[in-house]
């Protein structure tokens, strides 16, 4: 499944040209705006996922930019 754009956790999450493969998500670019949390709900208004976010990719002060991220999907919804 291919999904174009996805946020969560108040606009601090932001997947870009994501691809579901099993418990997998592929991100083309993913920006995570000062995110400290280990695990994240993202949605849309068709799908939401909790993800799981690994610990390089978490800051506290500074926004990080990940291309081609592969994620942990932990849950999945239809809305």
């Amino acid at each position: 499944m291919k999904i174009d754009y996805l946020w969560g956790g108040s606009n601090k999450v932001h997947a870009i040209n994501c691809h579901i493969d099993g418990a997998s998500m592929h991100v083309g670019i993913l920006c995570l705006i000062t995110c400290q949390e280990e695990t994240i709900r993202i949605a849309n208004e068709t799908y939401a996922f909790t993800i799981e976010i690994p610990a390089e990719y978490r800051s506290k002060e500074d926004r990080v930019k990940v291309f081609n991220a592969v994620l942990n999907i932990l849950d999945h919804e239809q809305v």
